[in-house]
C-alpha cells in the first residue's frame, strides 16, 4: 500500500469515526493553497463520490506577499480548474498590521459565516494539523483557558470539523508528493513576531531535542483526555442549570446562590460558561478570569454587579445571581405615563398590552389572585381616569391583606424585587391613589367583597416593540 493509500484509509477511518460527514453534505473548504489545507482538499475530492457529498472550497488572498500572494491565487485556481471544484475567491486589503492574526481570523470566519448562508453550507472543514493542535494547547494553557480551552482542537464544533488533525506534517507532504502535487509555502509562517510561531519554531523544537521527542503525539493524547473530561464536566454543568434554574429567558438567567455554592468550583466555571453561551450565543469569550471575578461576588455580602464580554452583566441581588443582557438593564423613562380616561378593552404602554373589561359577576371558587397578570378590583371603589406609571418617590399602597400603608420601596425590598427591574414594575393609580402594583399585589382598598357590584378585569401581557409597531402600522391602514 502506497503512502497516498494510507493516508486517505487513515483520513476515511477518522471521518468516519467521529462522523464528520454525513450524506448530501455541502462541505466548504478553507483552501489557501498550503500544504495542510491542499491534502485536506485533495482527499476530500477523492471520497466525495463514495460517500456522495459536495465541495465548495473557498480562498481570501489578504495581499499580504504581494507576488506571492497572486501566485497562491493561481494555485488555487489551478488546483480547483482541474479538478472541477466549486470555488471562491475573496480578495481583500488588511487596514492595519496591528493584531494581523487575529484580524485576519476574525475576517475569514466573517466572510465563511455569509457563504454558510448564501450557499447552503452544512460543514466546514479546515486543515489544522496534530502540530497546530499543541501549539493551540500550548498557546491556550498560557492564557489560563481551562479544560474548555486546552483540549486543543477537536475533530468537530458544530459545523466545523478539522479532519487531518491526527496527521503529521510529515505524513501530509508524504501523500502530496505521492500524489506528485506541489504546495504553496507560506514564508511568514517563520515570523516569529507572531506568538503561534515562537510555539511553532522555537518552543516545541526546545521541547523536542530536550525534554521529550514525541511531545506534539503526547500533547494529542492528552488533549483527547482533556476533551472527554470536558465533555463530562459540560454535561454535569448542564444537568444543574436545567434541574435547578429559577428562571429565564432569552436575555436573563437566574440562579439560586443556595445551590451554586453548594457545587464544586470547576462545575461553576461550566455552568457560568454554558450561561454566557446561552445569553450570547457563543462560549468563546469566556476566560477563567471572568469566572474568578464571578466568583468574587457570589460569596460576597450586599448587591453586586459585574460586566462580562459581549454586553453580558452578572448580579448578584439577595439570593440570586442574575446573568443578563446589558441592554435589558437599560433604565425606563420613570416620567412615561399614560391616561387611560374610560374603559378601554385594549391599550399599549411601553412593551405591555393593557386589557379591561367590566364584569358584573365572577367565580370565586379560584384565588383571584393567582394569576400574577390579572387584578379583579371593586370599580365602584375606584374611579377613572386611570393612570399608569412607574414608581416615585414616597408612593405607598395598601398591599392586600394590610389596614396600614407600605412604601412601594419597602415593599419591593421585602418582595425581594431586584433593583434593575424596580423602575420597569408598572403602577396603576386612580385621582387618589394606587390600585395596582402589577404583577405583585393589588390595593387592599379597591380588593373585591361579597358586596362589590361592579368588577373591573385589567389584564397585562408583554408584547415586543416590532409587534407593537406591525399593530399601529395595521391600525393605520384602516
Amino acid at each position: 500500500m502506497g503512502k497516498n493509500e494510507k493516508f486517505l484509509k487513515k483520513f476515511e477511518n477518522f471521518v468516519l469515526k467521529h462522523q464528520l460527514i454525513k450524506k448530501d453534505d455541502k462541505i466548504m473548504v478553507g483552501f489557501s493553497g498550503g500544504a495542510d489545507s491542499t491534502s485536506l482538499l485533495l482527499a476530500l475530492w477523492h471520497l466525495k463520490s463514495q460517500y456522495n457529498f459536495s465541495i465548495l472550497a473557498v480562498h481570501i488572498n489578504y495581499n499580504l506577499r504581494g507576488n506571492d500572494s497572486l501566485k497562491d491565487e493561481e494555485f488555487v485556481k489551478k488546483f480547483c480548474f482541474d479538478r472541477n471544484i466549486s470555488l471562491v475567491i475573496k480578495s481583500i486589503k488588511m487596514k492595519s498590521k496591528k493584531n494581523l492574526e487575529n484580524n485576519a481570523r476574525e475576517i475569514r470566519f466573517n466572510y465563511f459565516n455569509k457563504l454558510v448562508k448564501s450557499y447552503k453550507v452544512t460543514k466546514i472543514a479546515l486543515g489544522h494539523n496534530i502540530s497546530d493542535h499543541a501549539e493551540t494547547m500550548i498557546f491556550r494553557m498560557f492564557r489560563g483557558a481551562g479544560y474548555a480551552g486546552i483540549k486543543g482542537i477537536t475533530p468537530k464544533s458544530g459545523i466545523l470539523m478539522h479532519p487531518l488533525i491526527s496527521f503529521t506534517r510529515q505524513e501530509i507532504t508524504d501523500f502530496l508528493e505521492e500524489e506528485n502535487i506541489q504546495w504553496r509555502e507560506d514564508v511568514s509562517n517563520k515570523n516569529n513576531n507572531f506568538t503561534r510561531n515562537k510555539i511553532r519554531n522555537e518552543l516545541l523544537p526546545w521541547i523536542k531535542e530536550n525534554l521529550n521527542s514525541k511531545v506534539i503525539e503526547k500533547i494529542y493524547l492528552t488533549g483527547s483526555i482533556f476533551s472527554e473530561t470536558d465533555e463530562i464536566l459540560r454535561d454535569l454543568a448542564r444537568r444543574k442549570i436545567f434541574t435547578s434554574r429559577l428562571k429565564h429567558s432569552k436575555y436573563d438567567f437566574s440562579y439560586s446562590l443556595n445551590i451554586l455554592r453548594k457545587v464544586k468550583p470547576v462545575i461553576r466555571f461550566y455552568i457560568y460558561k454554558e450561561i454566557f453561551g446561552l445569553i450570547t450565543g457563543s462560549e468563546k469569550d469566556f476566560y477563567h478570569y471572568n469566572f474568578e471575578e464571578i466568583e468574587s461576588i457570589i460569596f460576597s455580602s450586599g448587591s453586586k454587579k459585574i460586566s462580562l464580554p459581549n454586553n453580558v452583566n452578572v448580579l448578584k441581588e439577595y439570593n440570586d445571581l442574575i446573568f443578563i443582557k446589558k441592554d435589558i438593564l437599560e433604565k425606563v423613562d420613570v416620567n412615561n405615563h399614560r391616561k387611560i380616561s374610560t374603559l378601554r378593552n385594549r391599550l399599549t404602554f411601553e412593551d405591555n398590552r393593557i386589557i379591561m373589561k367590566k364584569l358584573k359577576k365572577i367565580d370565586h371558587k379560584h384565588n383571584l389572585y393567582e394569576d400574577k397578570s390579572t387584578i379583579y378590583i371593586d370599580l365602584d371603589k375606584s374611579s377613572f381616569p386611570i393612570v399608569v406609571r412607574h414608581r416615585q418617590p414616597g408612593d405607598k399602597f395598601y398591599p392586600l391583606g394590610m389596614e396600614h400603608p407600605k412604601k412601594i420601596k419597602d415593599f419591593f425590598i421585602d418582595e425581594k424585587v431586584p433593583k434593575f427591574e424596580r423602575d420597569k414594575v408598572l403602577i396603576f393609580c386612580d385621582k387618589n391613589k394606587i390600585i395596582w402594583v402589577a404583577g405583585l399585589r393589588v390595593d387592599n382598598r379597591v380588593a373585591i367583597t361579597s358586596k362589590t357590584n361592579n368588577i373591573l378585569k385589567i389584564k397585562i401581557e408583554k408584547i415586543s416593540f416590532k409587534k407593537a409597531r406591525a399593530a399601529e402600522r395595521i391600525k393605520k391602514r384602516k
